[in-house]
């Protein structure tokens, strides 16, 4: 849990100085996680940074809540949606959320992407009305909640997605006009084959491998091998159909990032890790001596990967 580096300084100035729903200057249009998330923080624990941790964790803990919610109506099993909440939850990757209080756009996607996709599935109209209200709060905290509509398509096909589909291209028309995306040479989409590298590194990240070869160590291939051996004995219990649906949610969920060789975060695969942790909840739960001994190793490789990163990611040594 850091202290207000970089980024924070400047999210706080802006905070105080400007109004939330007026453009910045050459920086994303983000008027909840950014204005609002920092004067909000400001007016409740000042410049104490522990109290803007506090807040996004009790954030980021809501968005687990409607993300087992939505496990467990795919999978139809508690356990199942205790394993694939572990999974999401105890990524490495993740790290950043609970570190660095600039990253508070993807905690509040985490929010609204999951609460969204939690009410879209349920039955009644408040509950299609609070996931069209919950999407649009999403897409004011972070751009990449547009991908929201082909991922409902994911979870279930139905006639109530269009207004996802109209609000998003009205959004993205608002967002051409009153804050094009960045100009910079970091932020430029690549369609090359450069998309290839890209996404085996992103790929890597769902077996919980941190970034950087630095951070590899004899103990972490150990476990690597242990997990794979676990995934190799319940191989049997996997789904093609939810297979699929992992490799669609994991590929949607991080869609822009794959085409941003000059900008890997692995962070940035906060919302697309729910489709493979699905995948191997649903395969684990079928024999709970090899769910237990999978958590076990991944969790412990999550340790070990914090342990590595605390010397070698540049957000940490920042």
């Amino acid at each position: 849990m850091a202290r207000f580096f970089q980024d924070d300084f400047y999210l706080l100035d802006l905070a105080r100085s400007t109004n939330p729903w007026v453009p910045i200057a050459n920086f994303p249009f983000r008027p909840i996680s950014v204005q609002i998330f920092y004067s909000f923080g400001a007016w409740l624990f000042g410049e104490n940074p522990i109290g803007y941790h506090l807040l996004l964790f009790c954030l980021f803990s809501a968005g687990l809540l409607f993300l087992f919610k939505v496990s467990r109506h795919l999978l139809k099993n508690d356990f199942a949606a205790i394993i694939a909440t572990a999974i999401f939850a105890f990524n490495v990757s993740l790290f950043p959320l609970f570190y660095w209080v600039a990253v508070s756009y993807f905690v509040l996607a985490t929010f609204f992407v999951f609460g969204s996709a939690n009410f879209y599935l349920g039955d009644s109209q408040r509950s299609f009305w609070l996931a069209v209200l919950f999407f649009i709060l999403g897409l004011f905290s972070n751009e990449l909640v547009m991908v929201l509509p082909a991922l409902l398509v994911l979870l279930r096909f139905s006639r109530k997605v269009i207004p996802f589909f109209l609000i998003d291209i009205c959004f993205l028309i608002f967002r051409l006009v009153i804050s094009p995306f960045p100009k910079a040479a970091d932020y430029a989409l690549d369609f090359s084959l450069k998309f290839i590298g890209t996404f085996r590194w992103y790929a890597l990240r769902v077996l919980n491998l941190p970034e950087g070869r630095a951070a590899y160590s004899l103990e972490m291939i150990i476990l690597l091998i242990m997990m794979v051996v676990v995934l190799i004995l319940a191989i049997r219990y996997f789904s093609v159909r939810r297979l699929l649906f992992a490799a669609s949610w994991f590929f949607i969920g991080a869609l822009p990032f794959f085409f941003l060789p000059n900008h890997m975060s692995a962070y940035y695969l906060t919302i697309s890790l729910f489709g493979p942790a699905v995948f191997l909840a649903e395969g684990l739960a079928k024999n709970k001596g090899l769910a237990v001994c999978f958590l076990g190793v991944y969790i412990m490789m999550t340790v070990l990967g914090l342990e590595a990163l605390s010397s070698t990611h540049w957000i940490i040594l920042k």
